[in-house]
């Protein structure tokens, strides 16, 4: 119901949140197959912001349009329509809810099918070209400021660019990125101070971070505090389905790494009902993020405060990492194909 802490307003940053629900980061694969964004991709976030969710968080869009992810993925360039970046964060604005565009690099996981090249590992890169990489952050987080984004979330997780990095199994240099926590650390912390030193301090910088932490959780919350991050939402790598609870993924851990951190912090991973969001706010850890009942529901935070829904239905199948190639659809739960999935992922050469 609508007394739940749940709904009670927080901050992030300069950022004021009318309440503690977070949609994480979701890849929505709305582009145009050139990257560019969709009246579709718009209107999939207007949703989630007229449906009770106080922070949107964009699926991760692509610094680099030559290290894209997979063909539906958007991009932050040179070439972007700005008019829709622009028009998105209005009506979010105007729905109430505050957005934040997730800045993502594929890394390893930029497919030669998607980019013409294959994907590449730390050692892989020259210094000169990590300068381009945080010359390519700051550009895509000036455009996203100037469409009126009350922030951007640098993607440290799930394998990608960053997140090879700061695991010491991808991350074979023996300069001043490779080795230490910090040296690995280096290229986040200098993407998040060129983008404070560009973006100023009212605009929010958050990053997303796996929740083992590549064995030094503790040492990155601190890190991200050092280099002047906002807020950090640690998530989980546990992709099997959920056994019904009231726990989260790695609650306990997470609230041991935090630990005399003063950052804001969510959790995203096996949060799929008001009972585990509300032990999760219980627990100290002020806001919660939902990813996959999102997915199954994008109206679930709507359904939850009007006391229409205490869980959601989604069954943590993991058909959603496949049904938009295949069926179209978001959730298999879903009966309605998309037409710019279909439209993108729809030739036999994409599927």
């Amino acid at each position: 119901m609508s007394d739940s802490p749940l709904w009670r307003p927080g901050h992030i940053g300069p950022m004021e949140l009318k309440n503690r629900v977070i949609r994480s980061a979701t890849n929505e694969h709305l582009s145009q197959p050139d990257g560019q964004l969709t009246t579709a991709w718009m209107d999939t976030l207007v949703e989630l912001a007229e449906n009770e969710v106080g922070l949107v968080i964009t699926g991760h869009m692509s610094v680099d349009r030559q290290q894209r992810s997979d063909q539906g993925q958007t991009v932050l360039d040179e070439q972007t329509d700005l008019g829709l970046l622009y028009e998105t964060a209005r009506r979010v604005h105007q729905a109430g809810g505050r957005i934040v565009a997730q800045l993502n690099h594929g890394g390893k996981k930029a497919p030669e099918h998607v980019n013409g090249h294959p994907p590449k590992l730390p050692a892989d890169f020259s210094l000169e070209e990590l300068d381009q990489i945080v010359g390519k952050y700051r550009y895509a987080a000036m455009l996203c400021r100037r469409a009126g984004f009350d922030g951007v979330q640098i993607h440290n997780a799930y394998g990608y660019l960053l997140a090879s990095f700061l695991n010491h199994v991808d991350n074979r240099r023996t300069d001043g990125y490779g080795g230490s926590v910090e040296n690995r650390f280096r290229l986040t912390g200098r993407i998040i101070r060129e983008v404070r030193r560009t973006c100023g301090p009212d605009f929010a910088i958050l990053t997303k971070v796996g929740g083992n932490g590549y064995g030094s959780l503790h040492r990155l919350l601190e890190l991200y505090q050092i280099s002047g991050a906002d807020g950090v939402e640690i998530c989980t790598s546990d992709f099997d389905p959920r056994i019904w609870a009231s726990r989260s993924f790695c609650l306990e851990e997470l609230l041991r790494a935090w630990d005399g951190v003063d950052l804001p912090i969510s959790l995203v991973g096996g949060i799929f009902s008001k009972k585990s969001a509300e032990h999760i706010l219980d627990s100290g850890v002020p806001f919660v993020s939902f990813s996959r009942a999102l997915l199954c529901q994008p109206d679930f935070a709507a359904r939850l405060k009007r006391g229409e829904a205490d869980e959601s239905p989604c069954t943590a199948c993991g058909l959603c990492y496949q049904s938009f190639r295949r069926q179209f659809v978001r959730c298999i739960q879903h009966t309605t194909p998309i037409p710019q999935l279909k439209k993108v992922f729809g030739s036999s050469e994409n599927a």
